[in-house]
């Protein structure tokens, strides 16, 4: 879905999301807002993967060309490119959203960069056009499905070659990231996660959307997903806890 929302768009950087609620007058019951990844920010429009899971994605899926949506953002932390120049992203199911940004913000704001997306699902009727991510990645995805329907057969973190590339992001369900995140261990890689998780307000004030990171040689700490996060340093999460 796109928004015109030009005070958003030009300041989002990959990784960020903001928080969108309905705010239509004469809505009926109560819609709290929905964190949502940003996954096109163009001129005055911004771009929003979303997937129907329930009765508020499905009103939002309904809005119509003129409709009005209340968006907060940008909010949260981004992905960091550094000084990479071969960079590995790691999409599973909606986690896809920040990868259909990134490739041509990069192009922009950090020449030089090769951006290789794998992108994976459970089924081939879960898999987000692969035409239409060209289009707006401007990248070939790798896909994955774990049927087989499409793409290669298995999941996503089957078999990654992280030795070739400076810089590995990764968004997509928990148990993935995990995956990944043990997958790169010990290789000397660097990685960063955007990590999933529902929230009630998007700014850090109802504490709801917590994750155990490492404290420095402290110990572990809880930060919040929706300021200090969602993206972090695959090394700092502590999944266990």
């Amino acid at each position: 879905m796109e928004f015109a929302a030009p005070e958003i768009a030009g300041q989002a950087i990959p990784g960020q999301f903001v928080m969108i609620g309905l705010g239509l007058p004469g809505e009926p019951g109560l819609f709290l807002p929905r964190p949502m990844s940003i996954a096109q920010a163009e001129g005055e429009r911004l771009g929003l993967l979303i997937r129907i899971f329930g009765a508020g994605s499905r009103r939002l899926t309904a809005l119509e060309v003129g409709e009005r949506a209340l968006l907060l953002g940008p909010l949260g932390s981004f992905f960091d490119l550094g000084s990479a120049t071969r960079v590995l992203c790691v999409a599973g199911g909606v986690g896809l959203a920040p990868f259909l940004f990134l490739p041509r913000w990069a192009e922009r704001h950090a020449p030089g960069n090769r951006v290789h997306l794998v992108y994976g699902e459970r089924t081939a009727s879960a898999v987000f056009d692969p035409g239409r991510i060209h289009e707006l990645a401007g990248v070939e995805p790798e896909i994955w499905t774990e049927d087989g329907a499409m793409g290669r057969m298995g999941r996503v973190t089957d078999r990654l070659d992280v030795a070739r590339v400076d810089l590995v992001l990764g968004c997509g369900p928990v148990p993935m990231l995990k995956t990944l995140q043990a997958q790169i261990a010990g290789t000397g890689v660097p990685a960063q996660f955007s990590v999933e998780e529902r929230m009630g307000c998007g700014v850090g004030t109802c504490v709801g959307c917590v994750v155990a990171v490492e404290d420095g040689g402290r110990g572990w700490r809880y930060e919040r997903i929706c300021v200090e996060g969602p993206v972090f340093s695959a090394e700092r999460l502590r999944w266990s806890i």
